[in-house]
């Protein structure tokens, strides 16, 4: 979850529309038309990378949070068609050593954000022994592991992980998606060798895809280069919207 100086923020309605694409568009009435649409240039990550799997952690309750997180209407991933296209290649060459990817989050609306920062006003602290034993609220934001701006609501990031094809099982990464704690730096020293070996396949591979890595967190990685301008969305998840 890294978030950085945003050049551009834009807004868009419940429906997906924006004044930055054809969403906006007058359409006829049939039932097709009135269904939402996803941005131009946008799409389902399984429609171009169907082999990677999709676990939306913010759709449900494992979360730091412990609930569904605003927007997340839907399971489905959605991406920049750009960054599931890298995503596609990291995939088929990680295949050939029977390895696949895990998406835990990708596209993540504004008002997703927006309710993180209201939990962090709140007394709820039911997760805390789980996701972030040694952090406070305050905390968890001075140490940039949550903002109010993220490079998920450009469409481009994703936090993802490696699976065993065979088992289809998770690698052992030595921590959990959203362990808020130092530990969870991709370069971290007190993990195992196998583990922090784990950590560094993950990183060469999606480095192969044009992903970087965001140092504090090995489970994130956004595309490069950035989208210009720099826009961030606020459609809600949907797993039926119009493809551009």
């Amino acid at each position: 979850m890294h978030y950085r100086c945003i050049l551009l923020s834009v807004l868009l309605p419940v429906l997906g529309l924006s004044s930055c694409s054809p969403l906006g568009e007058a359409r006829s009435s049939s039932p097709e038309a009135l269904r939402p649409a996803l941005p131009g240039g946008w799409c389902y990550v399984d429609t171009v990378a169907p082999s990677v799997r999709v676990d939306l952690k913010y759709a449900g309750s494992d979360n730091f949070v412990g609930r569904p997180i605003d927007g997340y209407t839907g399971r489905r991933a959605v991406l920049r068609r750009e960054a599931a296209e890298g995503l596609a290649r990291v995939s088929k060459q990680l295949a050939d050593e029977g390895l696949g990817l895990l998406i835990w989050d990708a596209y993540r609306p504004k008002r997703a954000l927006r309710d993180f920062r209201a939990w962090s006003a709140s007394p709820d602290d039911r997760q805390k022994a789980e996701f972030y034993p040694h952090l406070s609220k305050e905390d968890i934001y001075r140490d940039r592991y949550i903002g109010d701006s993220s490079e998920h609501c450009w469409g481009i990031a994703v936090d993802i992980t490696l699976v065993d094809l065979k088992t289809g099982r998770p690698l052992d990464m030595g921590g959990r998606h959203d362990l808020l704690d130092p530990s969870s730096a991709t370069d971290c020293e007190t993990i195992s060798p196998q583990q922090r070996q784990n950590r560094h396949k993950l990183r060469e591979a999606m480095a192969a895809g044009g992903f970087r890595n965001y140092s504090k967190e090995w489970w994130h990685y956004y595309h490069y280069p950035l989208p210009k301008p720099l826009l961030e969305y606020d459609f809600p998840l949907d797993d039926d919207m119009q493809s551009p």
